[in-house]
């Protein structure tokens, strides 16, 4: 699996989850948590077109991000495309990108990082690994007080309950996740 101290070798990562760590100023945690961070053209397109940057600025941060080399471009082959195009064409609500991601950790074997729960579902139904942003933001962040920050203000940008929010930080004071 690659060097023992990463979390995974590889990841590729869907919208979302691009989005929040850019919020978070954490998409240092792709580089201790996985050898090889990646996202597919659709994922990139969504989140750094200038009418998004125009708004928020975390898309120039992102695009930053894949110019230096940190998270690759990820295309896909046929196969990958194909099954993708018919994975959002069967499964309502499922974006593109978010059937790219899928595609692509099924046919690699390489961990999605997705955050809507429809897709994970449908990521887990058809047996492709995940990985969580909460245990990207636990192992990637060096040093307990930042983990808690991000941890903490990443529970407050999805609305987490108070209640996952305290059990969860409780867990990683205890180790059980960090």
């Amino acid at each position: 699996m690659g060097d023992s101290r990463y979390l995974t070798s590889a990841l590729v990562l869907d919208a979302s989850p691009l989005i929040y760590l850019a919020k978070l100023d954490a998409l240092d945690v792709l580089a201790v948590a996985a050898e090889h961070s990646f996202a597919t053209p659709t994922v990139l397109e969504e989140v750094t077109r200038p009418q998004i940057a125009y708004r928020h600025p975390d898309a120039v941060v992102i695009e930053q991000t894949v110019d230096s080399g940190m998270i690759g471009v990820l295309d896909l082959v046929k196969a990958e495309a194909e099954a993708a195009a018919d994975m959002a064409q069967r499964v309502p609500g499922l974006d593109p990108g978010e059937a790219e991601v899928i595609a692509v950790a099924i046919e690699r074997s390489i961990p999605a990082v997705i955050f809507e729960r429809r897709a994970q579902r449908v990521a887990v139904s058809l047996g492709a690994p995940l990985v969580d942003v909460v245990e990207l933001l636990v192992a990637g962040t060096t040093g307990s007080v930042l983990r808690e920050e991000r941890v903490v203000r990443f529970a407050r940008l999805v609305n987490m309950r108070l209640d996952d929010a305290v059990e969860l930080l409780a867990r990683i004071r205890s180790s059980k996740l960090g």
